[in-house]
């Protein structure tokens, strides 16, 4: 975003905060240390309690009903008002992020990724980072088969092995699932690595989202079933992948799921809704889901639209720059 976009941007915000006072919606991956990181989604243990503790004592943490019953009746929100939400289903969800809510009383929700709940398999692009980042030795080069066009890739040293894994990532994301999985394979077959993944990136199992599910500070939403950008999905095709992750959490958790969010979620790419669109927002509807969140920056407000709102990605930021993030959210 250039520096006029983000003046504009600003003015847009603080004006929209003068007329009526804003909620924020913050976003986490992750809460652990890990060796390596390359798409920032994880955010250290220590510096997850100060946010909370940070939190807790100078904001209105809203749990996922009580933001539901604002948005839904179109109702102001109480002062710094912050609604926290996790996406995928990571494992140390459970293990390391929900002990530290409970500690700071502070709640969350956590949209879920079903299709590798209850595997030793990763997510599509940390398999990736698996299989190129990881490695003590790969082949010079890489020609990947991706939906009937011919990919070719240097893997001769370490800066083309990066270079090649994040513009992979780039491609793949906008991909359908079956694209990924057969890319996926063909990948397994160059490294002669296995599909099994490792424990430190595994995502939860059934046993662990249930106790979730019930634990004091946590609530569970779909977040699909396999994870795909649904705005390169036909209506029908978004209808199933949104409707199998809510159907199965429902029969595992045994509670209506009226809470989703869009896989990647960013409002436009180069110009188009590939990250969801018109159709996203029937389907979500169509399935009886009732606060649907995206990863674009902004507030919420009484008029915010409840099928796509704003979130605040966020970092493994230090304390202080976290509360200054948060002083800028709140600015009017």
């Amino acid at each position: 975003m250039g520096n006029l976009s983000q003046k504009i941007f600003a003015v847009a915000h603080y004006v929209a905060n003068k007329v009526q006072r804003p909620a924020v919606i913050l976003l986490y991956h992750r809460v652990t240390t890990l060796e390596q990181d390359p798409q920032e989604l994880a955010v250290t243990p220590a510096n997850f309690r100060a946010h909370l503790a940070h939190l807790a004592a100078d904001y209105n943490v809203l749990d996922a009903d009580q933001f539901l019953y604002h948005v839904k009746n179109k109702k102001a929100f109480p002062e710094r008002s912050v609604f926290i939400t996790f996406d995928d289903g990571y494992a140390d969800n459970y293990h390391e992020a929900l002990p530290l809510l409970q500690q700071e009383q502070v709640p969350a929700l956590f949209y879920i990724t079903t299709s590798k709940i209850n595997t030793s398999f990763e997510l599509w692009w940390d398999d990736l980072e698996r299989i190129l980042l990881t490695s003590d030795q790969l082949p010079l080069a890489l020609t990947v088969n991706i939906d009937g066009k011919k990919w070719e890739y240097n893997t001769g040293t370490l800066t083309a092995i990066r270079e090649t894994y994040y513009a992979l990532q780039q491609v793949l994301r906008f991909c359908k699932p079956a694209v990924i999985e057969s890319v996926m394979q063909q990948l397994y077959d160059w490294s002669g690595k296995s599909a099994t993944g490792r424990p430190s990136h595994r995502l939860m199992t059934w046993e662990e989202v249930r106790a979730m599910g019930s634990a004091d500070y946590a609530a569970i939403g779909c977040h699909t079933h396999r994870h795909p950008a649904v705005g390169m999905l036909s209506y029908e095709e978004q209808y199933t992948e949104i409707g199998m992750s809510k159907e199965i959490l429902e029969g595992v958790l045994g509670t209506p799921q009226v809470h989703f969010s869009y896989p990647f979620g960013g409002r436009k790419f180069l110009g188009t809704k590939r990250y969801y669109n018109a159709d996203s927002i029937k389907a979500c509807k169509a399935l009886g889901l009732q606060l649907v969140t995206a990863n674009y920056h902004g507030q919420v407000h009484s008029w915010s639209n409840p099928y796509a709102l704003p979130r605040i990605l966020v970092r493994d930021w230090p304390l202080e720059v976290f509360q200054a993030h948060m002083r800028q959210f709140f600015k009017y």
